[in-house]
């Protein structure tokens, strides 16, 4: 026995569908912050604890000068280079990062940078307020803002890390 369908109703679901139609895809309102993304006003042991669920892996440091220190987000702005590895003033370790200013954008390779000052600094980021994206370093611990709010770092201020040391970064998936 085959059921029959009633034109009527087959009839009244399609305009139902038709005046309706389909509903919105988001809700309005901010999106919410993604969880890879800095807190504003994190401090140490908070980084560090983020640092610690990154899954770190072992990283010679000559392995990490060169690499573009990018903003954790889809279109990754480049935010600086890595230009070496240093022992902060409490063991722990930080990477020296070159923020190019405008007239410092050939040292980036004509990429986009995010700090607008004139020219480059050095700046002292640490370890733990960064992962590792494939070839690239992401500022996961720091706001743009607060990494150009850094001090001015004077080179050979801090003793410099061996690059056949061996240090722990945590690793972070794309951002798309």
């Amino acid at each position: 026995m085959s059921a029959r369908v009633c034109p009527c109703a087959l009839g009244a679901a399609l305009l139902t569908l038709t005046v309706v139609g389909p509903g919105p895809a988001q809700t309005a309102g901010p999106s919410p912050t993604p969880d890879h993304m800095p807190k504003p006003g994190m401090t140490a042991p908070e980084m560090a604890g983020r640092a610690a669920d990154r899954f770190p892996q072992p990283v010679r440091a000559g392995d990490l000068p060169g690499r573009f220190l990018l903003q954790p987000e889809e279109s990754q702005p480049v935010l600086g280079r890595v230009t070496g590895l240093v022992r902060r003033d409490d063991g722990d370790a930080a990477l020296i990062v070159r923020l190019d200013g405008v007239l410092g954008l050939n040292r980036l390779g004509l990429q986009p940078a995010a700090w607008s000052g004139v020219e480059s600094r050095l700046v002292a980021v640490p370890v733990e307020a960064v992962a590792l994206l494939g070839e690239y370093v992401a500022l996961m611990g720091l706001t743009p803002e607060h990494l150009r709010a850094l001090p001015t770092v004077v080179a050979g201020s801090a003793a410099a890390i061996p690059p056949d040391e061996t240090l722990r970064i945590g690793i972070v998936r794309p951002f798309h």
